[in-house]
């Protein structure tokens, strides 16, 4: 198998294998929050701590769609999904005492910890070179459109998929928990 040819499995293996089963580990995650009543329980706090997780991967993914993958949006992807991990350590430390976190949603976690670093090893991969500029010293550190724009269909299928997977949920779970904490201080 040429060059090419492996990076054309490997980037269908990260958009219908990993990116999928992430964003459906996502949905599951979403409603085992709802099964546990997070608006009642945990509330606001982890659920703005779920749409920090968002942001977190939102914007490397955003990136590495739109942008020339260099080292700067490979340094960008790895915080972001460092940050990601760190953030789903508080949530759970923080989800633990105040809600029932059933076997099965630990079990959704760990997809939901390790599809990220599965996702930034393929991209690494693809950009080796460019990894590799950040101990060479010669890594480029401007953000640039990417030169050879990714199919139109893709990126409406990839920002389709995360909005409605992903984005609206985590938000849709937000506003409960706001309104359910309204409800409590308004009858207090």
């Amino acid at each position: 198998m040429g060059n090419a040819a492996l990076e054309h499995q490997l980037w269908l293996l990260l958009g219908v294998g990993v990116l999928p089963l992430w964003l459906l580990a996502g949905l599951c995650d979403y409603i085992t929050h709802a099964r546990t009543r997070i608006a009642e329980t945990s509330g606001v706090p982890e659920s703005f701590l779920h749409l920090l997780q968002t942001a977190e991967i939102g914007v490397p993914l955003l990136a590495v769609l739109l942008l020339e993958v260099n080292a700067l949006v490979l340094v960008l992807a790895v915080a972001g999904v460092v940050a990601h991990s760190l953030t789903a350590y508080v949530d759970v430390r923080y989800a633990l005492p105040r809600r029932h976190v059933s076997a099965f949603e630990q079990f959704v976690h760990a997809f939901l910890i390790v599809l990220p670093f599965t996702a930034l090893a393929l991209v690494v991969i693809l950009h080796w070179t460019q990894f590799a500029s950040l101990w060479r010293g010669d890594a480029s550190w401007v953000l640039e459109w990417k030169r050879h724009p990714w199919d139109a269909r893709m990126i409406a299928s990839v920002l389709a998929g995360s909005l409605l997977f992903g984005v609206l949920p985590g938000v849709y779970e937000f506003m409960r928990t706001w309104r359910a904490r309204a409800r409590t201080n308004a009858a207090s």
